[in-house]
């Protein structure tokens, strides 16, 4: 979602479905963590254009496939409860269920981080029940949320560069 509207504007006509990440709808875990304390509002303008291209999603009834639309994904991090709460604020006061939703769980370390200890663990299982229930209770209605273990150490690639 960190897009330039411009940018996004010389797409239009040529995307039917966008899959933006929307990572922090607060200032803070944006600076510290992606050097970008302009995330926020950078993301939702992006996601704004996007969603003025391609409008409320669609499926073809006889295929199920995703026609035209948006699905906004958003990683939680750990203690990061009331960020991720902020986002499906934003993101359903204004575009209510109008697109799809992918809550993910499935934050990974990779390595320890002296100065940002706060995302040394992945995210609990309470952590993400709390984000789920308040989707719900939001009204979302549209949306993928991940069972499971997400987070576990199979899904990692070896970043080996090998295969690539």
């Amino acid at each position: 979602g960190y897009e330039s509207v411009e940018t996004l504007r010389r797409l239009e006509g040529r995307v039917q479905v966008y899959l933006p990440d929307f990572k922090y709808a607060l200032t803070e875990p944006a600076r510290d963590y992606s050097a970008a304390a302009d995330y926020p509002e950078i993301a939702k303008a992006a996601i704004l254009e996007m969603f003025r291209q391609t409008g409320t999603f669609a499926y073809d009834p006889e295929t199920s496939l995703l026609t035209k639309g948006l699905i906004v994904r958003h990683m939680m991090l750990p203690r990061h409860l009331a960020d991720s709460e902020r986002v499906l604020d934003y993101l359903f006061s204004t575009y209510e269920n109008r697109i799809l939703y992918s809550i993910m769980s499935q934050y990974t370390p990779v390595r320890f981080f002296d100065d940002m200890p706060e995302l040394n663990r992945r995210v609990s299982h309470k952590e993400y029940n709390a984000l789920i229930q308040y989707s719900l209770a939001l009204g979302i209605e549209n949306g993928f949320f991940q069972e499971g273990e997400a987070a576990a150490e199979s899904f990692i690639p070896a970043f080996n560069g090998e295969g690539v």
